[in-house]
């Protein structure tokens, strides 16, 4: 179909069914291993998360793009001092969920965060950039990514990670101006998951 019209909006818990996979859709393997555990899944933890206030996954930090009312795309904000409370709160979403399990959760979040590293509090934090694969080179990423860079206009440094397997996207955030400052990887997970360059747009 031509001339769609694409909307950007704050998620809603309601979302979640939709949401969900584009969010595991952003990084699959950093999803899956940190938050598959005993029997729950990266899925059951996304879910249980998005749907809750006061944690990094919540869908109080994101926004979804929608054609004709059906989400084909996220992304989610971060801001600092925000997101170390809101880290608490994720601590507390996998101890309810995980359980026994927490602790080995919580030490496979600590080592990808080694990576994927806390926004810096100069910085506009943007991730769980996805979009239906179906939707895809219709500029729906970049629409979502000048959408909510303009909601927070006094953040003249915007910030992303992204994985180094993932040339699409890089390539997109490069058209945008951003610029790759640094690549991480954690010498204990290579094989398991891929480097991810640190970007920046200075505006």
């Amino acid at each position: 179909m031509q001339n769609q019209t694409i909307t950007i909006r704050q998620a809603t818990p309601s979302d979640n069914v939709a949401t969900i996979p584009l969010i595991h859709s952003s990084g699959p393997k950093a999803w899956d291993f940190v938050f598959t555990a005993g029997s729950k899944t990266s899925f059951e933890f996304l879910n249980y998360a998005f749907t809750k206030r006061g944690n990094t996954i919540s869908y109080t930090n994101h926004w979804v793009a929608c054609i004709e009312g059906r989400v084909v795309g996220s992304i989610l904000v971060y801001t600092q001092p925000s997101f170390s409370a809101l880290t608490v709160g994720t601590a507390l979403q996998i101890l309810s969920l995980f359980k026994l399990k927490s602790p080995k959760v919580i030490a496979r979040g600590l080592l990808v965060e080694s990576m994927i590293q806390p926004p810096k509090y100069s910085s506009l934090y943007l991730g769980h950039i996805a979009v239906l694969e179906s939707e895809r080179n219709k500029g729906i990423a970049k629409l979502m990514m000048r959408y909510v860079m303009d909601l927070f206009p006094k953040y003249k440094t915007v910030s992303l990670d992204v994985s180094a397997e993932n040339p699409g996207a890089i390539k997109v955030y490069q058209s945008l101006g951003f610029q790759i400052k640094t690549t991480r990887s954690v010498p204990k997970l290579v094989g398991i998951l891929p480097d991810h360059h640190y970007m920046e747009l200075n505006r």
